[in-house]
């Protein structure tokens, strides 16, 4: 067999190696994802207590810093009230929605009825009328109320993996070290850790900045325009602003939707829909690009497919995840040759030189 036949023949099989892996990756994560998504929670709440512990670290009082095991404590104790805060915060909000939900179906169908009848509009009227009374908005908020009380019920086990991934730290350089002997080796694994570790605190410390400015703007607009729940809607759209492209149209269509069912109004979805874009645009489009800046190196479309797969993966965790994931990918992926090109096909400009 001739040369080009040869590399021929090695291309396809390795291109075939990387479709059987990549299928076993994708079943693991689809098939175990019961199992997975704690530890990946587990791992979220890890690294929270870990930056606490690092901002922390740096306080001292005449001289002297706080113990370790102390800072350790605090920092997971304010992780655990924050996150105890935000629980309370959606099932009670939820439940006055599913309360309330009557009134607001009420208040919608007869904003449908009283429009001024256009020619051609009754059989239109009539549709929505018909959609409206056969649609029942209790069991979607009924089946997410206790979507949340599932994963309060695993927060037992999440609290466990976290306690043991904080005792693996102190351990984690030195089983590095051990298992990576060579010092050029160990060089280059470290080097890759550290960048994406800057990488990751910087795009979630910025993306959280954006996203609470975003929230506390938008929680100023719902109060102006009187909307029930502000805190549960400027919250959602805190939450919302970490799913790249689609977390903030819905962010801003889901209060104004909801407003209109207050109000009986299509002026007010229109007004509250334009005045909560226009912050997200302000601060998403403007103000974060300029804090940001080309740190991440991804490509949209690249971050795009990260959010339909991870969605459809593991539905809002994943959209969340996306970003954080590709970004790891694309640093990583660049440091070996044989993965090398799968970050320059994620990054934005193709330029993945360290």
């Amino acid at each position: 067999m001739d040369q080009p036949s040869t590399l021929r023949a090695f291309g396809i099989e390795r291109a075939a190696a990387w479709l059987i892996i990549l299928a076993i990756v994708v079943f693991c994560l689809v098939y175990f994802s019961n199992f997975l998504q704690p530890i990946v929670i587990a791992g979220m709440i890890w690294y929270a207590v870990f930056e606490l512990k690092r901002l922390f670290g740096k306080i001292s009082i005449k001289g002297k810093r706080f113990p370790s095991w102390l800072l350790t404590i605090l920092a997971f104790l304010i992780i655990f009230l924050i996150a105890i805060g935000i629980y309370e915060i959606i099932v009670l909000n939820l439940q006055l929605i599913i309360d309330k939900s009557p009134v607001y179906v009420s208040n919608f169908k007869s904003m449908i009825a009283n429009l001024k009848t256009l020619e051609g509009f009754e059989v239109i009227q009539e549709r929505i009328l018909e959609a409206v009374s056969s649609f029942n908005i209790q069991p979607l908020l009924t089946g997410l109320l206790n979507s949340l009380t599932n994963i309060a019920g695993n927060i037992f086990i999440i609290i466990i993996y976290v306690a043991f991934l904080l005792v693996e730290e102190k351990f984690f350089t030195k089983k590095l070290s051990l298992w990576v002997k060579d010092p050029a080796q160990l060089k280059k694994v470290t080097a890759i850790i550290d960048q994406v570790a800057q990488a990751t605190r910087k795009y979630i410390s910025i993306k959280t900045q954006m996203s609470v400015l975003t929230g506390l703007l938008s929680y100023v607009i719902l109060l102006v325009f009187d909307v029930d729940f502000p805190v549960w809607w400027a919250f959602l759209i805190f939450l919302l602003n970490y799913i790249p492209y689609i977390g903030s149209f819905f962010a801003t269509l889901l209060p104004a939707v909801f407003a209109m069912f207050q109000f009986q109004s299509f002026w007010i979805f229109l007004w509250l829909f334009l005045a909560i874009q226009a912050v997200q645009l302000l601060v998403g489009n403007v103000l974060e690009p300029k804090i940001m800046g080309r740190t991440l190196n991804l490509s949209p479309l690249g971050v795009l497919l990260a959010l339909t797969f991870w969605g459809v993966i593991w539905g809002v965790l994943g959209m969340i995840l996306s970003v954080p994931i590709t970004s790891v990918m694309v640093i990583t992926c660049a440091r070996f040759e044989q993965t090398r090109f799968i970050a320059i096909w994620l990054s934005e400009t193709g330029d993945v030189e360290q």
